[in-house]
């Protein structure tokens, strides 16, 4: 984002008057000033005209050229935030009967990956998609990190069910995956065990209701406490090799529940 933007962006937010009811609102008028926005509404309207929110130029290259390539192979899709583009296993195998299509963006939350859902996931007219995503919605920014859990809840929930329901309008598998566990020092991952197992209650049983497989990282990861074991994680959020090599069992059995089993040849991790 262009801090100069952002600078006077919030210098003109100083001067602002408190809004009123949202029916009263006024526009800023002639490209001027705030009107009557809250900070709230001006600031979100402004991040979406002046920025790339949901980071679709990210792959947007590697869209195209995959578009235009002569593999034939179906596509399977993996969305996810910094645990999903850090796998490096989730490339191109040539030996298997599918195409493995990495499509994790450091940092993102399940917002950002619904608003690029079409441009990442249904351009690319994918076989099915994997899902890995709720671990930065419930990264507290300020706060107690169980504060942030509920709110957090709502907004991954509503998220994944949107991105569901686009994947079966369009004719595509869902493969859900379950949020890996977080370390025990909470200030240091800034996110709360608790909200963690909640958020992957509700994923299990909403995919047992929609009939979905489900990788789940996190029974493959978890200690007896539900935090992540320093083996795994040097962060207590990142997965580190002997991490992914553990996750790996569990996303193969998920894509073979699918009917997209990987080959003897793709079991390294």
């Amino acid at each position: 984002m262009n801090s100069g933007l952002a600078c006077a962006a919030m210098a003109a937010l100083a001067a602002a008057p408190p809004a009123a009811g949202h029916a009263q609102l006024r526009p800023p008028q002639n490209g001027v000033g705030v009107g009557d926005y809250s900070l709230h509404d001006f600031v979100a309207k402004w991040m979406m005209q002046q920025d790339d929110i949901p980071e679709v130029r990210r792959h947007r290259a590697a869209n195209q050229t995959l578009i235009a390539g002569e593999d034939s192979r179906p596509r399977i899709v993996f969305l996810g935030d910094s645990i999903t583009d850090h796998w490096e296993a989730l490339d191109d195998r040539p030996a298997e009967a599918f195409r493995m299509v990495n499509r994790g963006i450091g940092g993102q939350n399940t917002s950002q990956m619904l608003l690029r859902f079409e441009d990442d996931v249904v351009a690319l007219q994918p076989a099915a998609v994997v899902i890995l995503g709720g671990t930065n919605d419930l990264r507290a920014y300020v706060g107690d990190p169980a504060s942030v859990g509920p709110g957090a809840l709502e907004r991954i929930s509503r998220n994944l069910t949107a991105m569901s329901d686009i994947a079966a309008g369009r004719g595509f598998k869902v493969i859900l995956a379950t949020l890996p566990p977080v370390g025990p020092d909470r200030e240091r991952t800034a996110r709360d065990a608790a909200a963690v197992a909640a958020v992957n209650d509700w994923i299990r049983g909403f995919a047992a209701a929609r009939g979905y497989p489900v990788a789940d990282y996190h029974a493959a990861l978890t200690d007896g406490d539900g935090h992540m074991p320093a083996r795994y994680s040097a962060d207590g959020i990142h997965p580190n090799p002997e991490g992914y090599a553990t996750m790996w069992p569990a996303l193969k059995t998920a894509l073979a529940i699918a009917g997209l089993k990987i080959t003897a040849s793709g079991d390294r991790p």
